[in-house]
């Protein structure tokens, strides 16, 4: 999903690429919890701090997401809203840079993998490349230097800090059905990466 690079990135970039992180740390949850080889050590206590950690990140993305369609008609709040929500994404993007690397070498250990190329398994290229293909939905090494996902959130943030002034929200009224198309999306699946990972009812 692509917006005017010179620009800050709009509402539901933000909301788009929160989905594609809460994804990919889901199957990172998904395989700390359950480990899918036997002759692969780590030890229990690296795995279990390095799992929670992860789940208390996709557990704040969803406290801060979980009202992306604002209850109110008002423009000025619906703008309000969307740069709280933004400022906070912001901050659990960078968060997320900080993790990802050492989310990337314990799963390519865990899943018996590479990052770039030749997967193992279905599970490990939708991880590492992207669902159905697309690079830079895929964790990679973890590092924005070395492209994917980490390399959007990093570009994301730049933009953030230098770009100019966003579209406001009266000219992208046209876009409304998109934004709540994405919220329904996101709202779905971040549901169900928490439920799979067993921590929330």
């Amino acid at each position: 999903m692509k917006s005017h690079e010179t620009h800050k990135p709009e509402f539901e970039e933000w909301l788009y690429w929160a989905q594609i992180l809460v994804d990919r740390l889901g199957i990172c949850v998904n395989v700390y919890s359950r480990p899918p080889y036997e002759d692969i050590f780590m030890p229990e206590k690296d795995r279990q701090l390095r799992n929670f950690q992860t789940i208390d990140l996709l557990k704040r993305i969803d406290a801060l997401t979980d009202e992306t369609d604002t209850p109110s008609d008002s423009l000025t709040e619906l703008n309000h809203h969307a740069e709280r929500v933004i400022d906070g994404l912001a901050m659990l993007f960078k968060e997320a840079l900080q993790h990802l690397p050492q989310l990337s070498r314990d799963m390519q250990r865990l899943l018996k993998s590479p990052w770039q190329s030749k997967f193992p398994s279905r599970l490990a290229e939708n991880l590492f490349r992207g669902s159905l293909g697309n690079d830079e939905e895929g964790l990679g090494t973890g590092l924005p230097e070395h492209g994917r996902l980490p390399k959007v959130l990093h570009s994301m943030l730049q933009r953030e800090e230098k770009g100019e002034a966003r579209t406001l929200r009266q000219e992208l009224m046209g876009k409304h059905s998109l934004q709540d198309d994405l919220a329904r999306r996101w709202t779905h699946m971040n549901s169900r990466s928490l439920r799979s990972a067993g921590r929330i009812e």
